[in-house]
């Protein structure tokens, strides 16, 4: 490709992240040097302020926590602050995998924009890109629109609380966005300002975080899918047409150089978000099952934003497991077009080189979370049956007492 083609493959690439990258921005992240010194210590100070506030976030949490449970608590009052809880620990771990993998993020894309399917393509080829980047920008901005409306919900949810008390003639005083654990009198009116803005700063950073790392990974995941989308047409279509042995031969060199460089690519992306995606896989069960409790059972005036809440963590992990899965599957397919094309028409060394390309195929390309478990769409299954089980469990608790 030419230097001009890999600058339109790279534009198209970031317009297709344009989300993720925005919430990066707000977190003091970029994956381009910054061009002057103002630019790069406001990036630093905006990264500090960030992971601080959120950090302090996650400490608040823990006191708070452990203050209930030295009063020997029931099981109401601990459970609603469990979701809060470890999604603050997986915005920690997710925005530290991000800031330590930046470099290597910014690379992938590099990379990415010198195989990027470029104009002049096929109707069918364009067809695939068209629907496959269009599918992903929808999934984009679902996402993005559900998490900021959840986030909304949160930070009003204590104004709604206020006004909803008061106008049922009910003692009403005015709330906080989180449950958490403050040095200070958080009541008092300078304290209450201070902290509701600080919780509304905290919302919005858990959303910036979540929003730039899951849709990175889901765009990045969605790009290879398609170039394996492609790769299988090309291989379905191989000597198809009269051509010499050695023009059969450099051209199954080719798809075979694309196949391995798909794959190293994968195993970068996988070993960037494979601590990250541990933590989400270990706690997306918590989290469900114990803001599904809150809803069923405990919070009706406020279920609007644990909905919204439940909603968002449903299609996280099911947007990073659709992905894998995806990436899974598209690589399963590169085997079986390479053995149905018309491969019988070329020579021995043609033939050796087709099968090393079904037999590297036949080796699933998986995302792991830190190899304790395949990410697929059968891991979404297996979450969403824990949490019900974990459901089950609190609820027979929460009756019998």
């Amino acid at each position: 490709m030419s230097t001009s083609s890999i600058k339109e493959a790279k534009k198209e690439i970031e317009d297709s992240l344009i989300l993720s990258l925005f919430c990066c921005h707000r977190l003091g992240l970029s994956f381009t040097p910054p061009k002057t010194k103002l630019e790069y210590y406001s990036e630093k100070l905006v990264f500090i302020m960030s992971v601080s506030a959120m950090s302090y976030h996650v400490f608040s949490d823990i006191v708070y926590i452990s203050l209930i449970l030295s009063k020997s608590p029931g099981i109401e009052d601990v459970v609603p602050l469990l979701h809060t809880f470890s999604y603050g620990v997986l915005s920690i771990s997710k925005v530290f995998a991000l800031s330590y993998k930046r470099l290597v993020f910014a690379q992938l894309i590099d990379e990415l924009a010198t195989i990027w399917p470029m104009p002049p393509l096929d109707e069918e080829s364009e067809n695939i890109k068209r629907k496959r980047l269009a599918g992903l920008r929808l999934a984009h901005r679902w996402y993005f629109t559900i998490n900021m409306i959840g986030v909304g919900f949160y930070c009003v949810t204590p104004i709604i609380t206020y006004f909803y008390h008061y106008f049922q003639g009910q003692e009403s005083t005015f709330g906080f966005v989180w449950v958490s654990w403050y040095p200070f009198d958080k009541y008092s009116t300078i304290g209450h300002f201070v902290v509701y803005v600080f919780e509304i700063f905290i919302g919005m950073i858990t959303v910036w975080i979540m929003v730039s790392t899951d849709l990175l990974f889901s765009g990045m995941a969605s790009h290879i899918g398609l170039l394996l989308m492609l790769l299988k047409k090309r291989l379905e279509s191989f000597a198809s047409d009269e051509q010499t042995q050695d023009e059969y031969y450099h051209e199954i060199k080719e798809c075979i150089k694309l196949h391995q460089r798909l794959i190293r690519f994968c195993n970068d992306l996988e070993e960037a978000f494979t601590q990250s995606n541990f933590v989400n896989i270990i706690l997306s069960s918590v989290n469900i099952c114990c803001v599904v409790f809150v809803i069923v059972l405990l919070e009706p005036v406020i279920a609007m934003s644990n909905k919204m809440y439940l909603v968002a963590n449903l299609i996280q992990i099911g947007l990073i497991c659709y992905y894998a899965d995806d990436i899974l599957h598209a690589n399963a397919d590169i085997a079986q077009a390479a053995y149905s094309n018309s491969w019988y028409r070329t020579d021995t060394r043609c033939r050796r080189a087709l099968l090393f390309l079904i037999q590297r195929a036949q080796k699933p390309i998986e995302f792991t979370a830190m190899n304790f478990t395949n990410i697929s769409l059968v891991t979404y299954t297996a979450i969403l049956t824990k949490s019900y089980s974990y459901f089950a469990l609190i609820y027979t608790m929460y009756t019998k007492n």
